[in-house]
């Protein structure tokens, strides 16, 4: 083994070492363990080295099947008693989303910190509640709302002022929820998270049999314009999102947290634009993208779309009190205003 190669499994091994080295001291429990759950939570938690004392489920028969396929978690159906163990530090909440706003009251009264899936409720009138329970309990809050930790979103985030954007955000029929809370609510979310509140709202809605497209013209408190589209009358096949945000010096564009990129503007001379007045290439300059050839863990579609930032800030805040919490009640409150109005269609 020649030099180049000894340093190179020094740093192999110090990685390794930093990684087992980083050990969760606090418990944890997770109520309900549907597919969501199983995909793209459970993996991030097992990685994070997480201690899941307790699993929660409705029935006894799963809990004592996840007896056997978790033998160092304990599967209960009784909530009380995760409620009452005062070694419990954080709850995860991600069951059906019409029991969310009851569970995360019990959470927080209980005094304990609680991770939940979107929506955390069914309405703003639940949420302000919530907020104010939150806000006379020593506990935190933090809700699903992965796409505003996802790294891409973390530099847009940076270019929030003096904007426009177009935001498509289109599924196929979406028979088994509520299509606002449970999908629509990303996208609502993340243009308060990254343009701020709306004081204008336009809404032009259709309907094809259940399905829905929505169409929103938008103006922000700090003059920042959008427009959004919102659909499940697309497919599945073929389910899209893509953001494009007009800046002063370059036009963003994200595409399903996969690739962000820009293209410089040019500016003018004399009021003439450069690139009437020069010959000029057209640079997409690609500044993220996730590389499927390289199977490292900022490659992994859960880092990119921000599952793994927004559990482990949950687990610093319950770890330490620290954590940049992205997705907070109050947070919400902008996203749940705009369901409120697009479901009225008030103008």
């Amino acid at each position: 083994m020649n030099d180049m190669q000894k340093l190179i499994q020094r740093f192999k091994n110090y990685r390794k070492r930093k990684y087992l080295a980083g050990v969760n001291k606090k418990e944890y429990a997770f109520v309900g363990l549907g597919m969501h759950s199983i995909n793209n939570l459970l993996p991030v938690i097992n990685y994070l080295k997480i201690n899941l004392k307790y699993f929660v489920t409705k029935s006894l028969k799963n809990a004592r099947l996840i007896d056997k396929a978790y033998p160092y978690s304990i599967g209960t159906n009784d909530f009380d008693k995760v409620l009452n163990d005062k070694d419990i530090s954080g709850v995860f909440i991600s069951s059906h989303p019409l029991s969310h706003y009851g569970l995360v009251k019990k959470t927080l009264e209980a005094g304990k910190n609680v991770f939940v899936e979107k929506p955390p409720c069914t309405d703003i009138r639940e949420l302000k509640n919530l907020i104010e329970i939150e806000k006379a309990s020593k506990a935190k809050c933090v809700v699903g709302l992965q796409k505003q930790y996802a790294p891409y979103i973390k530099h847009l985030k940076k270019e929030g002022k003096d904007v426009s954007y177009n935001y498509r955000f289109v599924t196929g029929f979406y028979p088994e929820g509520d299509a606002y809370l449970d999908l629509f609510i990303h996208p609502l979310s993340l243009i308060a998270f990254l343009f701020g509140p709306v004081k204008q709202c336009n809404v032009l809605k259709t309907e094809t049999g259940n399905a829905e497209t929505v169409f929103l013209q938008l103006k922000h408190e700090n003059e920042n314009i959008g427009t959004v589209e919102l659909s499940t009358d697309y497919s599945w096949c073929d389910a899209a999102e893509k953001l494009i945000i007009n800046t002063p010096k370059k036009i963003y564009q994200i595409i399903d947290s996969e690739e962000l990129s820009y293209v410089p503007k040019q500016g003018h001379l004399l009021n003439i634009p450069r690139e009437k007045i020069w010959k000029s290439i057209n640079k997409n300059l690609v500044l993220q993208k996730r590389n499927n050839f390289n199977p490292v863990l900022q490659n992994n579609q859960l880092y990119t779309s921000g599952y793994f930032t927004e559990v482990a800030t949950f687990v610093n805040i319950c770890e330490s009190g620290l954590g940049i919490n992205n997705s907070s009640l109050f947070s919400c409150v902008e996203a749940y205003k705009l369901i409120n109005q697009i479901k009225n269609n008030c103008v």
